[in-house]
């Protein structure tokens, strides 16, 4: 039985962490041009955001195969992976470009 549900969750998760990559891309290689540069600031912070979110959603989504035997432990690791990026990035971005008193 574990062979047949091996191919579902497989193909839901490579899915799950291709966007998890395409997102951590935008969050990564996106740069501000100064501190003052609020729209790419916040556009940094909501991709990292939501890069928690997915990894927390992807985490979860491969807890249950792994818990059950049908997939290796190792497949929880990308989305832990990209949760960790996601946190390190914001709080990058809120170390380097603390909101001033204007904003």
């Amino acid at each position: 039985m574990t062979g047949l549900l091996r191919g579902p969750w497989g193909v839901i998760l490579i899915l799950a962490n291709l966007l998890n990559g395409y997102v951590a891309y935008g969050a990564l290689v996106t740069q501000p041009q100064g501190a003052w540069d609020e729209q790419t600031l916040t556009g940094i912070e909501f991709a990292s955001a939501l890069l928690i979110m997915l990894g927390v959603i992807t985490s979860l989504l491969a807890l249950l195969p792994v818990r059950r035997r049908t997939l290796s432990r190792w497949w929880l690791a990308p989305s832990l992976i990209f949760l960790a990026v996601g946190a390190a990035r914001w709080a990058y971005i809120v170390h380097i470009y603390p909101q001033g008193p204007g904003g």
